[in-house]
């Protein structure tokens, strides 16, 4: 192995870097906590495309570099497509998973998700956040990272986001047992234009809107039935 072997590497490394840098950057990612299984995944096959080829001598600077921008533009249509499809992002994320509610347990959820609920580690983390029994729990939720989130004696459920960047998100809508036509109905009556909300938030039967063109507005959604019957 001569000089020009080590230069190479040296320029495919300094390739990697920017190149997979620049793609953490871009979706916002840059610390382990906040990945996803799809960025587990994908750091997986950036891992195999970078250590297949940084010492393939072979491969010029050129082809490696192209290798792994197609490799890095995959990983970020499957994160565009993460963030823009529930469907998609329900298989390849997860979604939360009620186990408590109203202080009851949800035994159906529970049963039919039961490979991914350890009831003992979710004691152990209640324990953690104060929590000295599952009766002091009003609600509570597993979250896609397998973090618990939890409500301590209050009617008040958590928030949940009903409209994210100009789409309603039928899923939680579903989950919260919501009658979608009643919601557009009420949206319109209200004229608030679906296509235009960046964020609309709904809790204690209010919505809060943010629009994207930064604009924030609080409706009072009580004595307007949303509800399925």
């Amino acid at each position: 192995m001569g000089f020009d072997f080590y230069v190479l590497l040296l320029l495919k490394l300094i390739v990697s870097f920017t190149i997979v840098i620049t793609y953490m950057s871009s979706i916002g990612k840059t610390q382990i906590t906040q990945y996803t299984a799809v960025d587990l995944i994908g750091n997986f096959i950036l891992g195999a495309v970078i250590g297949g080829s940084i010492y393939n001598d072979k491969l010029t600077l050129l082809e490696f570099s192209l290798f792994l921008t197609i490799s890095v533009l995959f990983m970020w249509f499957l994160n565009y497509l993460s963030r823009k499809v529930m469907r998609f992002r329900k298989l390849a994320v997860g979604e939360s998973i009620t186990i408590i509610k109203n202080g009851r347990f949800l035994l159906d959820e529970i049963e039919q998700k039961k490979r991914k609920i350890d009831m003992l580690r979710v004691l152990s983390q209640l324990h953690t956040m104060g929590f000295h029994s599952f009766q002091e729990v009003h609600y509570a939720e597993i979250q896609p990272d397998g973090q618990l989130a939890a409500v301590k004696d209050t009617p008040v459920a958590p928030s949940e986001i009903l409209i994210h960047e100009g789409a309603i998100l039928n899923t939680i809508i579903e989950e919260q047992k919501i009658d979608k036509e009643r919601f557009e109905q009420y949206l319109e009556k209200q004229n608030i234009p679906i296509d235009q909300v960046f964020i609309g938030e709904y809790h204690d039967q209010k919505l809060y809107v943010t629009y994207m063109d930064r604009q924030e507005k609080t409706f009072d959604m009580r004595g307007h039935n949303i509800n399925q019957s």
